[in-house]
């Protein structure tokens, strides 16, 4: 399950936005979804198997503030959810507990680049297991690669995907794209013990004010 839950927050970054108004925010709200123009919706919708999964689903407001999320089968509980800004109003950390806990979920943190686009994220799942997502962007400040490893016990998983996009709107997002993976298991020694590569479409619908 936690795997599971790791790479749900990573396909989806995060929902829980603070309320902050000012220019800066939305900037930096728009941004950690690889989105610009006056969003009002979107939804990340992924083929597999001939079958269209919702990944996530975000409103944002007129500021490019996100306000309203919906997604599938990720928590299985109700969550608390904090989170931490730095001076340039970009979400530093994440931190999801079960309602009424005191052992959290999940516990994330960002770096950023000089343009305010994620590079790393950090987390640590339930206390115990480590995961570090390294993402690099192509030249349209769209996501070219993702490499994450989630490390659990005696072994590291790895995924590591690779985006080709086939489709744009007219402000310029993505709204098709393929996503290449290769994901494989390294036992403690660093030997690949189980290997595939798969392949999956992504859309994206946006709704614009």
């Amino acid at each position: 399950m936690k795997r599971n839950l790791f790479f749900a927050l990573i396909a989806s970054i995060c929902f829980c936005i603070t309320g902050c108004s000012n220019k800066e925010a939305s900037t930096s709200d728009l941004k950690m979804y690889e989105l610009t123009g006056n969003v009002k919706e979107v939804k990340v919708i992924a083929e597999n198997n001939g079958i269209d999964e919702l990944v996530y689903a975000l409103s944002f407001d007129e500021k490019g503030m996100a306000t309203t999320h919906r997604y599938d089968n990720i928590w299985e509980e109700k969550i608390d959810i904090s989170t931490e800004r730095n001076e340039k109003n970009e979400m530093v950390k994440y931190v999801a507990t079960p309602e009424g806990g005191d052992m959290p979920y999940v516990e994330a943190k960002y770096v950023y680049d000089e343009n305010g686009y994620i590079t790393e994220i950090e987390a640590l799942w339930y206390g115990e297991s480590y995961s570090t997502e390294k993402i690099s962007y192509n030249g349209e400040n769209n996501r070219a690669e993702s490499v994450t490893e989630f490390n659990d016990y005696e072994m590291t998983i790895v995924d590591e995907v690779k985006y080709i996009y086939s489709k744009f709107d007219d402000n310029g997002n993505w709204i098709e794209r393929e996503a290449v993976k290769r994901n494989y298991t390294k036992d403690y020694e660093g030997n690949i013990t189980e290997e595939n590569t798969t392949t999956s479409k992504e859309k994206r619908e946006i709704i614009y004010y």
